[in-house]
């Protein structure tokens, strides 16, 4: 069953198809940080949780949060003899913590105990016993046992021991052919992660202290981290962030910093190699990364980009560029806290950002892939503060878009264009372009304004011009009766432009605008 996972404050809440919001238990020792974003990726039938939490934590679609992998056990173990057996020769052990599902199998496993320095058990017509075990601080389901062969140096898996509590394990004298015939995995704890994906098997991330570093699973094992699968993205210390965004699609594997943007080749970690994508553009936040179609868009410093087979390009360019490069319209210096979803019934990408002198995203663009154009910016007047948005399926596997509240609501689009929440409108405020006749340095007369729209039961338009220059003062505004669908209006007056803002705001007032002209146009002194 699909379901989508928040953060809120400090507890981790899950929230099903069905429309139920629950808060999930914690694994003991585990804390969630409140001054950053949770990050998460699916691999499998679970989701993987970083960044908050103070180790990488998955949680199923049950809701049970367990620890990705458990801490490898702190000390070497020995053997012992256990009285009478087969075995002799010379033996050594290694212990590691597991972790399994409610059917058994095994879904994590710790990293080995330190290798034994000591002399091996030389065992003479023995049973033998592993000594000490160590007991985990994580919750495990039971330890695994590796022991090498009659004089051998490599490990194979041996013996399992249920439960936190044996110090000692069963006796044993299994041969060395009844051991695993396959030598012990690579294993490894993972990092403490900032970010994560999935892709091509293998989970990825990026360290809270090698931010240079991208880091990544073994094949088919999420919870194997070995020290060697370890590549440099951009030149190491060039900044304070380092790997800023992964960006993962369907055949290839984005790394963004902040001045630069990568990509991940190979097929293996024989091959897997590190090549520059582009130098004129990064990715500015991880939660603006949002991968639609196998196309990824992200926000950078200058605008919106877009990740596809034709390359990269910013899709802002020469439509909204001043939205983000000029401090008229959002505060740039919280580019790094914004955030992105995608409305998969309307196939828009919707980005929100902090409007001018605001400490928070309380605004949203919007871009539409279909069509190519932007919207915006929107604001709400139901919730002051957006903090997060998704997407998610509900019960008949329909799309949901949902936005968070700071004050901890989730709220649903519900498709409505005038009314936001039960009794709040959706304010339309639009701003025409400054129209010059074609003669921008000259007076101009402009006359009588006539505007066309759909018909409305009720409800009236508010319009006011600005007639003068780039400057000019707004003038006393007109109301367009919306019930008459076309109306002529008064004379504009004198002045080298003409703009008009056209505005409707009542609850439950739906408003649609074909468009307008204006009657009479001429030069002053000149008919």
């Amino acid at each position: 069953m699909a379901f989508v996972l928040f953060q809120s404050g400090s507890s981790l809440q899950l929230f099903n198809q069905n429309g139920t919001l629950s808060t999930l238990t914690l694994p003991t020792g585990v804390t969630l940080a409140t001054d950053r974003k949770p990050r998460f990726a699916v691999y499998g039938a679970y989701t993987v949780m970083v960044n908050t939490p103070n180790v990488p934590l998955t949680i199923d679609s049950a809701g049970v949060v367990r620890v990705l992998c458990p801490q490898p056990p702190r000390q070497a173990i020995g053997l012992a003899s256990g009285g009478v057996g087969t075995l002799t020769g010379s033996y050594r052990a290694r212990q590691t913590f597991l972790i399994r599902d409610l059917t058994g199998a095994v879904i994590a496993e710790s990293d080995f105990s330190p290798l034994n320095t000591g002399a091996a058990f030389a065992a003479s017509s023995n049973l033998i016993n592993a000594t000490p075990l160590n007991l985990s601080q994580d919750a495990i389901s039971g330890s695994r046992l590796y022991r090498t062969t009659t004089l051998g140096s490599t490990y194979f898996q041996w013996l399992d021991v249920d439960g936190n509590t044996l110090t000692v394990s069963d006796n044993d004298d299994a041969s060395d052919a009844a051991l695993s015939i396959i030598a012990a995995p690579t294993l490894g704890t993972p990092p403490n992660m900032t970010l994560v994906a999935s892709w091509r098997d293998r989970l990825w991330g990026v360290d809270r202290v090698d931010i240079d570093f991208l880091r990544c699973s073994e094949a088919a094992i999420p919870y194997a981290w070995s020290a060697t699968n370890t590549f440099k993205v951009g030149k190491v210390g060039s900044d304070k962030t380092g790997i800023s965004g992964i960006i993962p699609r369907r055949d290839a594997l984005g790394l963004g910093r902040r001045e630069g943007l990568f990509q991940l080749t190979g097929t293996s970690t024989a091959d897997f190699r590190v090549v520059t994508l582009a130098e004129n553009s990064g990715v500015t936040s991880q939660e603006t990364v949002v991968v639609w179609k196998d196309i990824a868009y992200f926000l950078w410093k200058d605008g919106v980009y877009q990740w596809g087979p034709e390359g990269v390009k910013c899709i802002s360019d020469g439509k909204t560029r001043t939205w983000f490069t000029t401090d008229s319209y959002f505060n740039r210096a919280r580019f790094t806290s914004a955030f992105a979803t995608i409305d998969p019934i309307n196939n828009k990408y919707r980005l929100y950002l902090a409007l001018v002198g605001s400490s928070t995203e309380n605004a949203w663009v919007e871009y539409d892939i279909t069509d190519q154009t932007w919207w915006g910016p929107h604001v709400t007047s139901v919730f002051a503060t957006p903090s997060a948005a998704a997407y998610i399926q509900d019960a008949n596997d329909n799309f949901l878009t949902l936005v968070a509240s700071g004050d901890g609501f989730l709220w649903k689009d519900d498709g409505s264009v005038f009314t936001d929440g039960a009794n709040a409108a959706i304010v339309m405020s639009v701003d025409t372009k400054f129209h010059d006749a074609n003669t921008p340095n000259v007076d101009k007369y402009w006359g009588e304004l006539e505007v066309i729209g759909k018909v409305q039961p009720v409800g009236t338009m508010t319009i006011t011009p600005r007639v003068g220059y780039l400057d000019a003062a707004a003038q006393a505004s007109i109301s367009y009766d919306m019930t008459k669908g076309r109306q002529r209006l008064r004379r504009l007056g004198i002045g080298k432009l003409l703009q008009l803002n056209i505005a409707q705001s009542t609850v439950g007032v739906d408003a649609e605008i074909y468009g307008y002209s204006i009657e009479d146009v001429h030069e002053v002194g000149r008919r």
